[in-house]
């Protein structure tokens, strides 16, 4: 592998794990309703919109010569459609903390947990980047399909206490809007996976 194409895997690698470190920060920010680590969040994803079109271009380029990087060309516009979920999640933290809006213990739960399950997908999915992997690729794929069915059971749950008066419209807003974007981060994650190491499980019906 020559230096470029060597260059090009490392910087869609640290665009992968720079997110995982950002929703790590997004997890604090909420256990510790504050905003401080929303800041780092901020830069990174400015980093991540800033480096998307110019490593599309760069391997883009190099699949000329080399046609095994084609898989490669659209991971960028996945990790910057995450980066762009993360910058939603972010916003709407800011806006709970500043507006000082309440969620329920079991809200905040529910959301840390998908959160930490979101940091335990992009690890394998930086990893997949550098070295394709298929046990790593089948562990992403089955984690964001327990995602998608945690995070939707979730809202479920949500609905019903909203509808029982237990949780403002404000929050409850909010809260959908928060799962709606964890599950797309998975979603992208999943697509580079099967992008890199193809499909190992059947679609879900």
């Amino acid at each position: 592998m020559d230096e470029k194409t060597k260059e090009a895997l490392k910087a869609m690698y640290d665009m992968a794990d720079n997110a995982e470190n950002c929703i790590s920060s997004l997890q604090t920010a909420l256990i510790y309703n504050s905003s401080k680590p929303l800041k780092d969040c901020e830069t990174t994803v400015k980093d991540i919109k800033k480096t998307e079109a110019v490593i599309t271009k760069k391997i883009a380029e190099l699949a000329k010569d080399n046609p095994d990087l084609k898989q490669y060309v659209s991971v960028p516009a996945h990790l910057l459609r995450i980066g762009e979920n993360i910058e939603k999640l972010s916003e709407l933290m800011d806006k709970k903390i500043k507006d000082d809006i309440l969620f329920s213990d079991k809200a905040v739960t529910e959301i840390t947990f998908l959160l930490q399950r979101i940091v335990d997908v992009m690890r394998p999915t930086s990893d997949i980047i550098l070295a394709k992997n298929t046990i790593l690729g089948r562990y992403v794929q089955e984690s964001e399909e327990g995602i998608v069915k945690r995070a939707t059971e979730y809202a479920t749950l949500h609905e019903e206490r909203l509808i029982e008066g237990l949780c403002l419209p404000v929050a409850s807003s909010i809260f959908i809007n928060m799962l709606d974007s964890i599950k797309n981060i998975a979603w992208h994650a999943k697509e580079i996976t099967s992008k890199l190491v193809g499909w190992m499980l059947p679609k879900a019906q």
